[in-house]
């Protein structure tokens, strides 16, 4: 799934993995586990789960699989 388009006027991004299943994100198209840029964390107990701030001057695609269906999402912030 995209989590962003690209977009020339970015300037940076987070992603917070707030789901129950590992996410797996890629700087680009197509993410998949044995295609990715980064492993987010699942969310746990203590409600923390894995983040993750997309290099600045990154301006691309962003996609993102989880390992399994999830409860929850990716919760994702542009800067602009």
């Amino acid at each position: 799934m995209t989590l962003l388009s690209a977009n020339t006027s970015r300037l940076g991004a987070t992603i917070h993995n707030n789901s129950d299943q590992i996410c797996y994100v890629k700087l680009g198209t197509t993410a998949s586990a044995t295609d990715f840029t980064v492993v987010l964390d699942k969310q746990n107990a203590n409600l923390v789960g894995g983040y993750y701030e997309v290099p600045a001057g990154y301006t691309g695609r962003i996609d993102a699989i989880w390992a399994a269906n999830s409860t929850g999402a990716a919760l994702v912030t542009e800067l602009t």
